[in-house]
């Protein structure tokens, strides 16, 4: 069974001289239309308003998508809270990188998944304690005040 969920994602680039881009969540949903409805929203606030259209995303994420987390699966999502396995760590002194490498219908599935990932080289190398689990909830918008973006 895959279970989709939808991640609402804003990017931004102050100029094209700098290698990263900045990411925004605007919030995960249960259902395609409510990242839509989210991203638009969004494009209307401060700071958001100035982006393009190519600079906001939906990425579908599936629940419970690791096979180290067990045979035997619940998909039911209680009180619209899922699991969030994130990982962030430094690329220079100034910019990092961060995400969500999986999401989980229960805690016991994350803390699952998390001590698998915790294999992967990349956090070896760049140190476990990058790693962790966020309580998320389903259909709530982030950033729902925009932002303002300041220049050296």
């Amino acid at each position: 069974m895959r279970v989709p969920i939808y991640e609402a994602v804003a990017h931004y680039k102050r100029n094209e001289k700098l290698p990263y881009t900045e990411y925004f969540g605007l919030g995960f949903f249960s259902k395609l239309s409510l990242a839509e409805t989210a991203l638009a929203e969004s494009k209307i606030l401060s700071g958001f308003s100035g982006l393009n259209d190519d600079s906001f995303s939906i990425t579908t994420h599936y629940l419970n998508d690791c096979d180290h987390i067990g045979d035997d699966i619940n998909y039911e999502i209680v009180n619209n809270k899922i699991y969030g396995v994130w990982y962030d760590y430094d690329i220079d002194s100034y910019y990092f990188s961060s995400g969500y490498i999986g999401l989980f219908s229960t805690l016991k599935y994350a803390e699952k998944a998390l001590k698998w990932y915790k294999t992967w080289d990349i956090f070896k190398v760049h140190r476990l304690e990058y790693l962790g689990i966020d309580i998320i909830t389903l259909n709530l918008r982030g950033w729902t005040e925009g932002f303002i973006t300041v220049h050296d």
